[in-house]
């Protein structure tokens, strides 16, 4: 049986007997029992009471196929979707299709991964409908050096996207997180292979938390935060989801056409690091001074001894985090 089917039935938050559930959905009550047990393993709070059924206690705002192709617009057109249930990692779903034809354009989103990606091997924690897990794929017929600044450019399309949508606030933290109120809120992970010495496949990850139970916040490795503790009223899912990829896409086609510098310059203004002092964390080395922004290519600043060095790759930690920095 679908899961979809069984959880869209317990989204009003109401009981529903398991006799009902099972003539509703044409399948047996130990069918019902078995797909019960199932949900809840995803971490969904499902209530048993004896004379009553079966209650969800969660709101949950499921992805609807539909709605978000609606809601791309223009950008649907020559583009495929997969919406599903769960995956172990919607950039790996896209990433096995390196070097297909049927990598471009094609969209893939999950309501939950058991193997989530981050930075550096590192797991990017999924829970069922608690934020965005979504990737994109995209063929340039460029060379793959030109493409450095790429993960600026997706995360200046996703705090264009957020700024739509009246979600304000939103900075961003070399190579690829997206912070809120000095906390993460959202990352980005791009990964790509180049097919010719002209031509490059491109898989963009993006996860945003939406709503994280304290739970899952104290269980993770730094302070993050999520959309839900910061905006009243906010946006579906749904929407959400469409209005990043339609400015991811939209990005995607003004590089392709020469313009990653107009993301660059706009990066700089939502630049979380420039003017503190940090540590850039590389294999073996540890690398300590003031950011001073990126270069024209997106690779990191930072300011030693007096000396300006560039750097392509490391992990930026902030040592001493003050809103009055140096510029």
């Amino acid at each position: 049986m679908d899961k979809i089917k069984l959880l869209s039935c317990l989204l009003d938050n109401e009981y529903h007997s398991v006799n009902g559930l099972s003539a509703r959905l044409g399948v047996s009550r130990t069918i019902i029992w078995k797909e019960i047990k199932q949900l809840r393993g995803y971490g969904l709070d499902i209530e048993a009471r004896h004379g009553k059924g079966y209650r969800l206690h969660d709101e949950i705002d499921l992805l609807d196929r539909n709605e978000l192709l609606d809601d791309l617009g223009q950008y649907a057109r020559g583009c495929s979707m997969d919406v599903l249930f769960d995956t172990e990692s919607t950039n790996k779903c896209l990433t096995d299709l390196f070097g297909q034809p049927d990598l471009h354009k094609r969209i893939v989103l999950a309501e939950y991964q058991y193997g989530g990606k981050g930075r550096r091997g590192r797991t990017w924690i999924s829970p069922f409908a608690r934020g965005l897990y979504l990737s994109l794929g995209w063929r340039f017929d460029m060379a793959p050096a030109s493409l450095n600044a790429l993960s600026l450019a997706s995360g200046v399309a996703v705090a264009r996207a957020l700024a739509e949508l009246g979600i304000s606030g939103l900075s961003l933290k070399w190579p690829n997180d997206l912070i809120l109120a000095d906390k993460k809120v959202g990352g980005i992970l791009l990964e790509a292979r180049g097919e010719t010495a002209a031509s490059c496949d491109v898989v963009i990850g993006i996860g945003i938390n939406i709503r994280l139970d304290k739970e899952t916040k104290s269980a993770l490795d730094q302070p993050v935060t999520d959309l839900d503790g910061h905006y009243r009223n906010l946006p579906s899912r749904n929407r959400l989801a469409g209005r990043i990829i339609a400015e991811q896409f939209l990005m995607l086609e003004r590089v392709a056409s020469g313009r990653m510098g107009e993301y660059v310059a706009e990066w700089k203004n939502l630049d979380y690091l420039s003017g503190r002092q940090a540590e850039l964390h590389m294999p073996g080395q540890i690398v300590r001074g003031h950011v001073r922004g990126v270069d024209d290519n997106g690779l990191l600043l930072l300011e030693t001894c007096g000396n300006i060095e560039k750097y392509s790759s490391g992990e930026v930690r902030v040592t001493r985090l003050s809103h009055q920095v140096m510029r």
